[in-house]
């Protein structure tokens, strides 16, 4: 009987590095993989062919995947990515690790004040016009900025977090900007805070879906939808230069006059693998 997910978290079988990967998976497969770890936020598996290879990009969750999931991850790529059972013992297998890693770490401390935007507020604010009384019981997940640093992406940015690990959202520092409007910065909580409201944990058997069909018709029901989607479509170059300088967001022509933020309160330097899948 092949292992289970769960036994397989008992007795974690040594570490995968990228030329193992490679060479597993090329064997399996019957052709070339590059496999690169990164820093994999909710899909720790990505595959795009790129020059006619095969390109996998891996959060390092999958360091330690039991023989069961090397074989679904295979299955997976020689299918070219097509929805399959094997994806879903990928999925789940993820989806265990994270909550074990989760349990061997505290999460970080979060702040929702930035420098020029406060979470706090606006969060409340949504919370009793969008949401009613979704978050009565349980009350709002907690808030704050990323991590600071600089971002390695180039083509795109995600600007905001569902932890449902430690029931937290984060938002992308780079907004924390005197140039990004508070409308945005609350669209970005309010999509957030709908996959707090939405999201479960997955169905053993069954894949997770984050962005699924009732999400995308509560987001487009969003009062500043289109206006928050056309703020992001003409700032989303800089906002990826900003990420990737480390600096909050600025026009292109307003940088070179830009002082330097204020220090944040330092923070706590321990972070779990949850918490670096993450920004």
């Amino acid at each position: 009987m092949a292992t289970q997910p769960e036994e397989a978290l008992e007795s974690l079988p040594p570490a995968l590095d990228e030329r193992a990967w490679e060479a597993l998976l090329s064997e399996q497969i019957g052709a070339p993989v590059e496999v690169r770890y990164g820093r994999a936020r909710r899909e720790v598996v990505q595959l795009r062919r790129e020059r006619g290879r095969l390109q996998l990009r891996l959060g390092r969750v999958m360091e330690h995947a039991p023989p069961p999931v090397q074989a679904a991850l295979a299955e997976w790529i020689a299918r070219r990515g097509a929805r399959s059972a094997s994806l879903r013992v990928l999925d789940h297998w993820v989806e265990l690790r994270l909550r074990e890693l989760a349990r061997q770490a505290p999460a970080a401390a979060l702040s929702p004040r930035g420098a020029h935007h406060d979470l706090e507020p606006v969060a409340r604010e949504l919370a009793r016009v969008e949401f009613a009384a979704h978050f009565g019981e349980r009350g709002l997940p907690a808030l704050g900025w990323g991590r600071a640093g600089r971002s390695r992406s180039r083509r795109s940015l995600r600007l905001g977090s569902f932890d449902p690990l430690h029931y937290a959202v984060r938002v992308h520092p780079v907004l924390d900007s005197a140039q990004t409007p508070r409308f945005f910065v609350r669209y970005i909580l309010f999509h957030e805070l709908l996959h707090a409201v939405l999201d479960g944990p997955p169905q053993e058997g069954a894949r997770r879906r984050t962005h699924g069909p009732e999400f995308r018709a509560h987001e487009r029901s969003y009062v500043d939808f289109e206006r928050a989607r056309e703020w992001e479509r003409e700032h989303i170059g800089a906002l990826i230069a900003c990420a990737r300088a480390g600096i909050p967001f600025a026009p292109a022509g307003k940088r070179a006059s830009r002082r330097p933020p204020p220090p944040r309160a330092p923070q706590p330097q321990h972070k779990s693998w949850a918490q670096r899948l993450l920004f």
